[in-house]
This record gives structure tokens, C-alpha cells and sequence, in this order.
């Protein structure tokens, strides 16, 4: 076998092997919900996608630790309990969201809501975290009240955070590309969840031209095959769907800026990045991006984590 002929057999069982990476009959699903109303937005998104998909997602809630109550106050009428108020309104909107809740399997904990959803997810196997995610102000960064957020740093499975304004399976979806292998998860993870008829933006933010990622392997790559060869491969790398069209958008400015006004613009449902192994002067800048995106809370937001599975 020469030279070229065993490339081509290389290239052609990668592209093989990727394709069955993305499968999956029955992915795990973990719904993160506390019965919040920010939560409803999550619920219903993954009715939609159980229905679609034929899953039985796991309802993962996370109570506070109990705190010490005044002796007079034990008397309360129990539907007062917070624990079982969470259950009553989990139960309520998981009946209004889904008519096959009831397959759904359920679990409820005590502590570190972040701590304990990227632990469940773990000792499950669950292939994606949904969750619901909303503004937060500067207090909840004083008390550190950011679980999607923190969620999203800590595990080691896609996150996808819903937002109200995501009330079915996304039309549009933005996906951040700077065709790294992390953005091309971003993109088959985005595909995947696209309703029928949907369409795909791979948007590139061109970098200052004066950073480290002109040291980096995709923007070596960029430069040298130019942005059309560069978005050309990317498709290629994708698994293609019939049903989805795909657009390329090329922007220059601050990352998450550009992300979010593109997305308002475009009126996308969706915005999706994917992480990546970083430099420690890189860090501060690609976390800022993910960051940046999640307090704004504007769009919906799905994160692919290093060496994620989409």
C-alpha cells in the first residue's frame, strides 16, 4: 500500500470512527432542576428532546443543607417544608412538559448544587447536563450564586443551559469556530440538536492579530489554506443532515461581544463554544469567553468541556 492510498484509509476510518461517537440510541440525559421558574425552561427542553430521541432523561435535584429552625417554628404545616414544595412544583412541571414524565427515573440530594450535579453526572455516564440559566446580578457573583456557571467549569460532559426564551428544539444555533478540534464538537453537538429544517452558524471571530493564538495550530491553519478552506474542511468534518442548512459568518472584535450580537441579529436560539486545554496566559481569556456568555444569559448555551464526547 503506498503512501497515499494508506492516508486515505486513515482519513476515511477516523471520519468513520467520529461517526459512531455521535450514535447514540439512548444517550443518558441528566436534567439538573430545582423547581424554580428558571428551571421550567429546562424541563420543557428536555421533554421536547426526550420525545424526539425516545429517552428517559434522570431528574437530578440538589436541596440546601437543612438549616436549624427555631423551636416555635417546628409547628409549620408541612406543605410550608421546602423539600417537599421543591418536589410538589418539580412534579407539577415535569407532568405539564412531558406526557411520558412519568417513565422519567428522579433523585433528590442534599448539598453543593454544582458539586453534586457534575458528580452525578459522572457516577451515571450521562452524555449531556441540562440546566436552566439565568442573568445574575452582582450579588450572585459576591455569593458565588452561579451553579450553571460552575457547572459548566467543573464538569466533564457537555452542559447545556436553557434560557426562557427556548421553548422547543432550536431553529438557529451559532456555533463559535475557530476550527479547533473543541469547536468541531461544538458543531456536531449543535447539528444533533437542531429541529428539523434548522439552520447552522459557524461563526469566526477573527483574533487582534497581535496574540498568542497566531501560535496556535488552527490559526496556523487558518492562514495558511485561508478562511474558505478553512470552513470547507470544517464541513467536511461534520456529519451532514439533509434537513440543515449551513451559513459562515466572519466577524472581528471581542469574542463574546461579537458571539451575542451575532446571535441577536441572526435571532438564534443557541449560542454553542467549545472548550479547549489551555495555555496559563490563555486561560483567563478563552475562560472569560464561557463566562462572559453564561451572566448574560441572553441566549441558550451549550459548552463541550476538553476531550468532550458531543
Amino acid at each position: 500500500m503506498n503512501l497515499s492510498v494508506a492516508r486515505a484509509a486513515y482519513s476515511r476510518t477516523e471520519r468513520e470512527r467520529d461517526t459512531r461517537s455521535l450514535t447514540l440510541v439512548r444517550p443518558e440525559i441528566l436534567l439538573a432542576t430545582d423547581g424554580t421558574p428558571a428551571a421550567l425552561a429546562a424541563t420543557r427542553f428536555t421533554g421536547a428532546l426526550a420525545e424526539r430521541w425516545g429517552l428517559r432523561p434522570h431528574v437530578f435535584t440538589v436541596l440546601p443543607p437543612a438549616v436549624p429552625l427555631d423551636p416555635l417554628l417546628t409547628s409549620l404545616p408541612s406543605r410550608l417544608d421546602p423539600e417537599l414544595c421543591a418536589e410538589q412544583e418539580i412534579a407539577r412541571q415535569l407532568v405539564t412538559c412531558s406526557p411520558n414524565a412519568d417513565n422519567w427515573t428522579r433523585e433528590t440530594v442534599v448539598g453543593s448544587p454544582a458539586d453534586e450535579i457534575a458528580r452525578a453526572a459522572r457516577a451515571r455516564g450521562s452524555e449531556l447536563i441540562i440546566m436552566g440559566l439565568r442573568p445574575h446580578a452582582f450579588l450572585d457573583r459576591v455569593f458565588r450564586d452561579e451553579t450553571a456557571l460552575t457547572v459548566m467549569r467543573r464538569a466533564s460532559v457537555p452542559v447545556l443551559a436553557v434560557t426562557p426564551l427556548l421553548r422547543r428544539l432550536p431553529r438557529r444555533i451559532a456555533v463559535a469556530t475557530d476550527f479547533s478540534r473543541a469547536s468541531i464538537a461544538a458543531a456536531r453537538a449543535a447539528m444533533g440538536l437542531l429541529e428539523e429544517g434548522g439552520e447552522l452558524l459557524l461563526v469566526y471571530v477573527e483574533p487582534p492579530s497581535e496574540s498568542e493564538a497566531e501560535h496556535s495550530a488552527p490559526y496556523r491553519a487558518i492562514y495558511a489554506e485561508g478562511l474558505s478552506g478553512a470552513f470547507a474542511r470544517l464541513r467536511q468534518e461534520l456529519v451532514s443532515r439533509s434537513d440543515v442548512t449551513t451559513d459562515t459568518v466572519v466577524l472581528r472584535g471581542a469574542v463574546p461581544g461579537e458571539l451575542l450580537s451575532v446571535a441577536a441579529r441572526m435571532d438564534a436560539d443557541l449560542i454553542a463554544v467549545g472548550s479547549q486545554r489551555h495555555s496559563i496566559a490563555q486561560r483567563a481569556f478563552v475562560g472569560g469567553v464561557t463566562t462572559a456568555l453564561a451572566r448574560a444569559a441572553s441566549r441558550s448555551l451549550l459548552v463541550i468541556p476538553p476531550d468532550g464526547h458531543a
